[in-house]
């Protein structure tokens, strides 16, 4: 029994010491987090994604540019595609500068 009741107050003074912390951050302001930049290559899995089939380079840097106003500069976006999609992640390559996003 006083088993169990040192384990309930350890509980308790876990309880009121993450509390007392999450008050102690309140008091001094929380600083937001900068919003991270998506990148390019997370903006070519979002338009193929959208799109639902494989699109040639040049359309995704059209839509990504008309749908997410991002320019995409083409060397960049070969690149960083055809790396993901040579580990296996994120891409499929299914025709000379034409990809596919990968089923999650």
């Amino acid at each position: 029994m006083a088993d169990e009741f040192n384990r309930y107050l350890e509980y308790q003074k876990d309880v009121a010491e993450a509390k007392l912390k999450i008050i102690e951050r309140l008091q001094k302001g929380i600083k937001e987090k900068p919003q991270k930049r998506t990148s390019q290559a997370n903006i070519a899995w979002h338009v193929l994604k959208t799109a639902g089939r494989p699109l040639h380079v040049s359309e995704i840097i059209e839509i990504a540019k008309r749908d997410f106003h991002e320019e995409l500069e083409r060397d960049s976006i070969v690149s960083a595609i055809l790396k993901k999609a040579t580990a296996g992640r994120m891409f499929a390559k299914t025709a000379p500068n034409t990809f596919a996003a990968k089923q999650d």
